[in-house]
């Protein structure tokens, strides 16, 4: 018997504890025996504890070195059974059954259900047992199980060795049931229910299915003469059975009974049943005929498991349903994605009855090493148990893995389909994208304009990734630091975390329902404090929400307004025109009434708009806002809210975006300045004369400070040997020099170079050999722009020198008008050669070196595709191969990072000694960055550098401000680079501190 009994008042009742224990004592009253509770428990069968099961029985951190054992006495129930089956829910790993000391056998797997006949003599009605289960070490399993835990997870994920979910001994004749799939045909309101059956070689007999409702009333009732292994059911739904759907959660039972030639019951099971299909056209989901896009949170219940409070919660029923089902719905989400593996089957069931539809996983992560063979075993226990379940919608039967081991999982999985109704699988029918935007491995992207450009159906299940303890700090997983440091700079706080952290998740989302994705999660709402945390604040048992689950109800509710807006810079009393996007994800149509307010900060509503706009069913419309931004200067919201919201909804529905309305300052000192700047450099003289400073001749002897932009790097990028001598000259006659939009200008994959490219889809763009180009500047000091995988989009001040954001706010350098998500620095970094032996240091300081060391003696670096170490030995294998380890273990942790990094890369060796004794000759006297940015904050995208008493400065930057310098020289579209007076504030920040002397 693979099906255990379920209460037929499971939807009678509300409370999820409730549910669970009628639950248990239906199933021992109807010939089942639930055999959870205390065991005990020991290494190498000594036992030495009690513990409860199931549960996490031993340290989720370590693989156990011995086999865990666990020893139970049990009262068979007396009654006319004669064969006994025990189901192990969730027995990892490889579980080895023993009845009074003797075997009855050993299976791999423990991340399916796992069935073991009792051929036993001891096995009978009345008599008493002593069953043990000995479960085998993952230190011990050889990868080709298909429910080894992938290597990549082991850190990170529960590798302990326990019975993890329910045991349970089913009790029946000499024929059993194996398992029952129903094929539901909705259009002709038929179903046909397909079972197996164990033992049956010859039987002959009768079956009978009945459909019961919550309340236990017969509704339908088939019976007809059935024989062989192999038989099924057929019965119209005669209009009795309603549709199973997460807004209408009708949940049925379907009761299958076997009675053999002679008149007795052989077998009987109970399974819930939803009457539902889904199915994909034009490029979307549609639940029972009607479109459907699928939106709720991510769960990784096994890595969770590897927390304290995840041990002690994740087996509340209670507290799941208030905090992660309820919290979703009333959210207005309508999904949920167990994330690498399945959840102890009591989650499925809340799902089931509280109505989310679910995407359910296996737990192959980065690799599928798994046989044929072990597949087709666990696959077909894992798919059985999925059809018990109407929430179970989305088959995932594997994570970010590809190449040729897919060959064989789909050789398994081809031959295993045939006998279960039309899935919607991962690859064969959705792409499952994973960018992980404005978070762990990727700026802010945005490479899609439409879901219609990709070749299937897709649903973006991972992005987010902005991972935070419970009080707001940054996250444990590796990349964490960096990536906070890259987004919010050195001076964030726990305040500033989940403001970002609830701004990045939340306008993803709304970004991915925009362009029409099917389906979309943020990562994620429940794991490990190693990858993923959770979000929620203080005790995890408290339920107190981070303000990222607010954030995402314009993205979940049915109903909803959303800003396209991505530009943050506007000027006082600028007229715009913002799109708002109104969505009806109901069948029927609707008045829907928007609000649209630009608030200060302390909330008082400065400007606001009304409109009312009629929403055809299941559909979306473009509301064109036009509103007058502020007059006074400052920092404000402009928000977009649903009045009239579903009911259904508990939570605001409100589409927030936050900017400034700022007018540049000219300095003192530069309005005094006469500006050189070449001819043909229309825009600089254009902004030079809206902010009201004197622009010369690039030749005019009475220029105070040249300024250059990207005409002028093109032609000096050429070679232009005049140029050069000019900028040199310019430089000895104490001229400083400004030279903006310089080096080489990759925008990251946002920009390809065949159109409809759409690069990785579970990554950033991977650089096995990052182009290098070098440029001659003058006087021996040449820059050399070497590719990296992504632009930036946020630069901040550096350590020891913030002069260039004066009384500015940090963030007043984050996300720039235009551009796919508001880029500011291209793809490339710049490095300094010719310098002197001061600026050398300063250059590889900020890359990690110690000052002290570069100086004093001998002293190496070693590089691996942008990540740095330090070595006094030019031959230190120790420090190489950790330096190889950290890269190889970033890449096996993060698929984002696998497509950007190659580890196999040479490792390059610098002599820093050398390099500062050369730099003796050089003309620069120092070199002061004036901003960081990437990962690390390793980057210097801005730079000045000095020559000495009585020469001018050189400030060099590779800030994208051609096209936002002055008005007109922008461009149309959404991701056109526009007019930006935060860029325009800076540019004046950088001639100021050129001019200084």
């Amino acid at each position: 018997m693979r099906y255990f009994k379920k209460s037929i008042t499971l939807l009678a009742v509300i409370a999820s504890s409730v549910i669970t224990n009628q639950l248990s004592a239906q199933i021992k009253g109807a010939g089942d025996v639930l055999l959870n509770g205390q065991w005990q428990m020991g290494f190498a069968r000594n036992y030495t504890s009690t513990v409860a099961v199931p549960g996490i029985a031993t340290d989720p951190t370590k693989m156990n070195n011995d086999e865990l054992w666990y020893k139970r006495e049990i009262k068979l129930p007396e009654g006319n059974w004669a064969v006994a089956t025990l189901e192990l829910k969730g027995a990892r790993f490889q579980p080895t059954v023993y009845i009074n000391g003797d075997i009855m056998g050993k299976q791999e797997g423990g991340m399916a259900p796992i069935f073991f006949i009792l051929h036993h003599d001891a096995i009978k009605p009345g008599n008493t047992i002593t069953m043990e289960i000995s479960l085998a070490s993952l230190k011990n399993m050889h990868p080709t199980d298909a429910s080894y835990i992938p290597g990549s997870d082991h850190w990170r994920t529960n590798v302990g060795s326990s019975l993890w979910d329910d045991v349970v001994l089913h009790l029946h004749g000499a024929v059993s049931i194996n398992r029952i799939i129903p094929f539901n045909d909705l259009q002709n309101k038929k179903a046909n229910i397909q079972f197996d059956l164990d033992d049956a070689t010859g039987f002959k007999g009768k079956a009978t299915v009945e459909i019961t409702d919550a309340k236990g009333k017969l509704l339908l009732a088939k019976t007809k003469a059935v024989a062989g292994k192999h038989d099924n059911v057929e019965f119209s739904t005669e209009g009795k059975i309603k549709n199973w759907s997460p807004d209408e959660p009708n949940l049925y039972h379907l009761k299958l009974s076997i009675i053999d030639d002679k008149g007795k019951l052989a077998d009987q099971s109970t399974i819930a049943y939803g009457f539902k299909s889904l199915e994909i056209k034009d490029k979307q989901f549609y639940l029972n005929g009607q479109h459907f896009v699928a939106k709720g949170p991510t769960v990784v219940w096994h890595r969770w498991m590897r927390a304290k409070e995840g041990r002690e919660l994740g087996y509340d029923t209670t507290w799941f349903v208030k905090n992660i089902i309820q919290r979703t719905k009333d959210l207005g989400g309508n999904y949920l994605r167990y994330h690498l593996g399945l959840p102890p089957e009591r989650l499925l069931d809340l799902c089931d009855h509280y109505g989310l539809a679910v995407q359910f996983e296996w737990s192959f992560f980065h690799g599928m090493p798994a046989t044929k063979e072990s597949l087709l075993i666990q696959y077909k226990s894992w798919l059985n148990l999925a059809m018990r379940h109407p929430c179970v919608s989305f088959i995932h039967p594997y994570n970010e893995t590809g190449g040729e081991q897919l060959k064989t999982a789909w050789t398994a999985l081809d031959e295993l389909l045939l006998a279960y109704p039309p899935l919607v699988l991962e690859d064969r029918d959705v792409i499952h994208v994973h960018k992980y935007w404005w978070s762990l491995f990727e700026n802010l992207g945005l490479y899609y304009d439409n879901a219609n450009i990709f070749p299937k159906v897709i649903m973006a299940d991972e992005f987010g990734g902005d991972y935070l303890d419970q009080k707001g700090n940054v996250g444990s997983y590796p990349a964490s630091k960096e990536t906070y440091l890259r987004f919010l700079g050195r001076t964030h706080t726990p305040e500033h975390n989940l403001a970002f952290q609830a701004e990045a998740n939340g306008k993803i989302a709304e970004y991915w329902r925009r362009i029409g994705a099917a389906g979309f999660s943020p990562f994620c709402a429940l794991a490990s404090d190693e990858d993923g945390n959770n979000w929620f604040l203080g005790p995890l048992k408290e339920g107190k929400p981070k303000p990222v689950w607010d954030a995402l109800a314009v993205a979940f509710s049915p109903q909803a307004a959303s800003l396209e807006l991505w530009d943050r810079d506007f000027v006082p009393s600028q007229q715009v025109t913002v799109p708002v996007y109104v969505f009806n994800d109901y069948s029927i149509g609707a008045d829907l009434s928007v609000k649209v307010t630009i608030e200060d900060k302390a909330g008082k509503i400065v400007s606001s708009k009304d409109f009312t706009v009629k929403v055809a069913g299941q559909s979306k419309l473009i509301e064109q806002v036009s509103l007058s931004m502020p007059t006074d200067i400052g920092d404000y919201t402009m928000k977009a809210e649903l009045l009239n919201k579903p009911l259904a909804v508990k939570y605001p529905v409100v589409s927030a975006w936050d900017f400034r309305v700022l007018k540049a300052n000219v300095p003192a000192t530069v309005q005094q300045l006469k500006v050189g700047v070449p001819d043909n450099e229309t825009e600089l003289k254009d902004f030079l004369k809206e902010n009201n400073i004197a622009a010369v001749d690039f030749n005019d002897a009475s220029a105070n400070v040249l300024l250059t932009s990207l005409k002028t790097w093109n032609k000096l990028a050429k070679g232009d040997s005049k140029l050069s001598d000019k900028l040199q000259s310019a430089i000895n006659e104490g001229k400083s020099v400004v030279m903006l939009d310089i080096g080489d200008r990759q925008l990251g994959q946002g920009y390809p170079d065949k159109p409809g490219n759409l690069g990785p889809l579970q990554g950033v763009m991977r650089l096995t050999n990052p182009g290098s180009n070098t440029y001659n500047l003058f006087g021996g000091i040449s820059l050399t722009f070497t590719e990296t995988a992504e632009p930036e989009s946020h630069i901040h001040p550096d350590r020891a020198n913030r002069e260039l954001w004066g009384n500015r706010p940090d963030n007043y350098a984050w996300l720039w008008n235009g551009y796919r998500g508001g880029l500011i620095v291209p793809a490339a970094d710049m490095a300094f050669s010719g310098l002197s032996s001061k600026a050398f240091v300063a250059q590889w300081k900020a890359h990690g070196a110690d000052e002290q060391k570069i100086t004093n003696g001998a002293y190496y670096a070693y590089e691996l595709q942008g990540f740095y170490a330090f070595s006094d030995s030019q031959n230190d294998k120790v420090t190489e191969m950790k330096l190889k380890e950290k890269v190889y273990n970033l890449v096996q942790d993060a698929p984002a990072l696998a497509n950007s990094i190659n580890p196999n890369s040479p490792v390059t060796v610098t002599d820093l000694n050398k390099g500062y004794k050369d730099a003796a000759k050089g003309i620069a006297e120092n070199l002061v960055p004036l901003a960081n940015c990437a990962k690390n904050l390793t980057q210097t995208p801005i730079a000045l550098v000095s020559f000495g008493q009585g020469k001018g400065s050189l400030i060099v930057s590779q800030l994208l401000t051609a096209g936002r310098l002055a008005k007109g020289y922008g461009q149309p579209g959404l991701y056109g680079i526009r007019y930006d007076e935060t860029t325009v504030q800076y540019v004046l920040n950088m001639i100021a501190l050129a001019a200084k002397k």
